[in-house]
């Protein structure tokens, strides 16, 4: 009834357009659980393989033993630490953060190289790190990574290399005091980076010995450090410069992974090997080599038989 106590009619048409809403609304919550349920069921491993080690996911085509992953490349073992954690490893040191299928990218961990003076031997003590992933089905991500230097007295080199060209980046950090120092971004007071070459797969870092040879700085940093790391979300700390708390340490690291050497329509000539074996996925052109990923609409992983699954709505 309306205010005058009048029976007030409603349409069929209100009445119709109010079942409408009601199923229309029924429909969408029946499709979010629906994909929701299907995002909880994605495989993401060979059947019968572990799909995870110590809560970090490993999707085929990487696989935890040899008869579980793509290749020989992406071999993840998955070992106990010195304190009894499991932690998967790739090239059987690296310890894995993350595996993007997407992307066609892995974080893992790198050593920092440093150079500490030793004040009982007087002497600059260095230790340097090298990698290669030439010949591999990795190389090192240019738009993710930064060659980085820390020190208040420290040039370091990276000699980087394609496997065929090379090339030579450097970078100095200079401070005489702690003074001006701030904790933040790397600004190049006590902290220096620049880009890497594109289709980097070989790394080296060495250090100038004329540098790190100051009594005045020693007072107060005797370490300086290189490292080839992702930059996203670094903060520069002075404990870096004070302390020898990086001595030792692991930085997270970016690289690209692809499969094979040959683009997309070269590999889809050749079915035995094509590895984008699911429906609804499609190929990707990725420098040497190519990807795979689920069509739009789908999601899963396009590696597998069946992977790419979901709701085209």
């Amino acid at each position: 009834m309306d205010k005058s106590g009048k029976t007030k009619r409603i349409s069929s048409q209100a009445v119709r357009t109010a079942y409408t809403v009601v199923a229309l609304s029924h429909l969408l919550l029946v499709l979010a659980s629906e994909s929701a349920d299907i995002t909880d069921h994605l495989g993401i491993a060979l059947p019968g393989c572990p799909d995870s080690c110590h809560g970090v996911p490993i999707p085929y085509p990487f696989g935890i033993g040899s008869s579980c992953c793509l290749s020989e490349d992406f071999e993840v073992s998955c070992n106990a630490t010195t304190n009894e954690t499991y932690t998967p490893y790739l090239f059987g040191t690296a310890a894995i953060l993350n595996i993007s299928i997407l992307l066609g990218q892995a974080r893992i961990n790198y050593p920092v190289s440093s150079q500490c003076y030793n004040s009982t031997t007087k002497q600059v003590e260095y230790n340097r790190n090298y990698a290669m992933l030439y010949g591999s089905s990795f190389r090192f991500n240019d738009n993710k990574n930064k060659f980085m230097v820390i020190g208040c007295d420290t040039l370091a080199f990276a000699n980087f290399s394609d496997g065929q060209d090379y090339n030579w980046v450097g970078c100095a950090s200079r401070c005489s005091s702690l003074e001006g120092l701030t904790n933040g971004s790397c600004s190049g007071l006590g902290c220096c980076q620049t880009v890497i070459p594109k289709g980097t797969t070989v790394i080296g870092v060495d250090f100038d010995p004329s540098y790190n040879n100051s009594d005045d700085v020693h007072s107060f940093g005797r370490c300086g450090y290189a490292m080839l790391m992702e930059d996203d979300g670094f903060m520069f700390d002075t404990t870096y410069i004070t302390t020898d708390d990086l001595k030792g340490q692991k930085m997270p690291l970016v690289i690209d992974w692809a499969i094979g050497n040959t683009t997309c329509d070269v590999a889809q000539n050749n079915r035995s090997s094509y590895v984008c074996i699911s429906y609804n996925s499609v190929c990707l052109n990725s420098g040497p080599g190519y990807l795979c990923n689920c069509s739009d609409g789908y999601q899963g992983n396009p590696y597998l038989k069946d992977g790419c699954q979901g709701l085209s709505l």
